[in-house]
């Protein structure tokens, strides 16, 4: 008896001591409605106004912060419920705190290699928190969130945040909205892009010859607020069998969503209601597509990623630099919606005035021609591999672009035959708030069906 009494009591003493151990814990932990709030009012983020939350375990005064997270995806919940009470792990909150930075698709992009602790999932959050300095190497990323850690985690990534990930107090997506909106209330602005591109075209027959072109282009766009734009468009082109240059011109302009097209070849204007596929870009992007500039929507959605680079200095004028470089799969997708929001668009378009409409719709109209079209496109696009890197200069003094380099690289195979692209753009903008020119077009400028 004596032997089981002792024998109990250290049961007792064993479970006791676990008990303190988990109190311990639970009471030196951070809850997910704690970091929630916490991330709230670190990165300033502005909350939601009112309204339920959709989740059946939030209390009505903690609603408008968890709608907040949620909205921001900086994270989600678990089917109906959010678990606001549950114990945050250290990966949990670096994944919060990085999305809260704006920073999650840099994140995904760190290199993982010699990350050997942490989920799989998390171990991009984990490689850009070490980078960063928001953590470091000896953190447990499966381990509860404690009140120090969570204090250090805080304080370095708004530290961080705050000095390289902002200008002026402005994120680099506040600062490419606020480029665009100064430039939108200036209503008209103009803009010269020049570029260079050598495509080469290569067979997998050994017995043909690799055929170089060699392109350079010039476009000058006149912009009027909300979408009028105009572009004249020269292209000079080397002629394979002369070796002589080959100017071809064109001029594109659309007002209120209506697109006239015309060469140099023509005489008279191509119109096309664009409306259908503005309307289905705009469902996506969430904004206008047609304003030369950038927004977060479309930054997003083509997946581009933005970051600051160092400030510039050129001919006495200061920049803050913005680099953009796209993500190849998200770019396909992109480009895959659109092509098929055009197959289908134009299928059913009824304004395009051009003679050549019949032939069109009939080729189209045919399902079996819409499905060759769609394969040939979808195969295009499957074997096409991109690159591309821009530079923003914003205007220090007045928050609006001032110049923009672009470098790409396309790959494609198709049919046995490989084309490689290299290009090189730049553009400046100017005359801001400065009279602009349109072309003037009557019914008589346009081309109709019966000619």
């Amino acid at each position: 008896m004596k032997t089981l009494k002792l024998v109990f009591a250290l049961v007792i003493s064993i479970l006791m001591s676990f008990t303190t151990v988990s109190m311990a814990q639970e009471n030196d932990s951070v809850s997910r409605i704690e970091l929630s709030k916490s991330i709230i009012d670190a990165f300033k983020i502005e909350l939601l106004e009112g309204g339920e939350s959709s989740f059946n375990d939030i209390k009505a005064e903690d609603s408008q912060y968890i709608n907040t997270i949620v909205e921001e995806k900086i994270a989600s919940g678990y089917g109906e419920s959010f678990k606001p009470n549950k114990a945050i792990t250290n990966e949990e909150a670096m994944a919060m705190i990085v999305r809260a930075m704006g920073e999650e698709k840099f994140a995904q992009r760190m290199d993982i290699q010699g990350i050997e602790k942490g989920s799989d999932w998390a171990k991009g959050y984990i490689a850009y928190s070490m980078d960063k300095g928001i953590i470091d190497n000896s953190i447990d990323p499966n381990a509860v969130l404690t009140k120090a850690n969570y204090d250090s985690m805080i304080k370095n990534a708004v530290e961080y945040y705050n000095t390289e990930l902002k200008r002026e107090g402005l994120t680099v997506y506040d600062m490419l909205d606020k480029a665009s909106q100064n430039m939108l209330e200036k209503k008209t602005y103009k803009a010269t892009t020049n570029t260079t591109s050598t495509s080469t075209i290569k067979s997998q027959e050994e017995s043909e010859e690799d055929m170089v072109t060699n392109m350079s282009k010039v476009q000058e766009i006149q912009f009027e607020a909300p979408e009028t734009v105009y572009v004249k468009d020269t292209t000079t082109m080397k002629n394979p069998e002369t070796d002589e240059d080959m100017i071809m011109t064109s001029e594109v302009y659309m007002k209120d969503r209506i697109m006239y097209i015309k060469s140099d070849a023509q005489e008279k204007w191509i119109k096309m209601d664009m409306n259908p596929m503005m309307n289905e870009l705009q469902s996506v992007m969430g904004s206008s597509m047609n304003t030369n500039t950038l927004t977060k929507e479309q930054l997003d959605v083509f997946g581009m990623y933005a970051k600051y680079e160092a400030d510039e200095k050129i001919e006495d004028k200061d920049y803050y630099v913005v680099s953009i470089d796209i993500d190849n799969e998200s770019f396909k997708e992109i480009v895959k919606m659109i092509a098929d929001k055009a197959t289908e668009i134009a299928a059913n378009v009824e304004d395009i005035e051009n003679k050549d409409k019949k032939d069109i719709d009939e080729f189209i109209d045919e399902s079996g021609n819409q499905e060759m079209v769609k394969q040939i496109i979808d195969s295009l696009i499957e074997n096409m591999q991109l690159e591309m890197k821009c530079k923003y200069y914003i205007d220090k003094e007045t928050k609006m672009y001032d110049k923009m380099k672009m470098e790409m690289d396309m790959n494609m195979n198709f049919m046995g035959m490989n084309s490689e692209t290299k290009s090189t753009a730049e553009s400046k903008y100017y005359d801001f708030g400065e009279d602009v020119e349109f072309p003037e077009i009557s019914e008589d400028d346009i081309e109709s069906i019966e000619q």
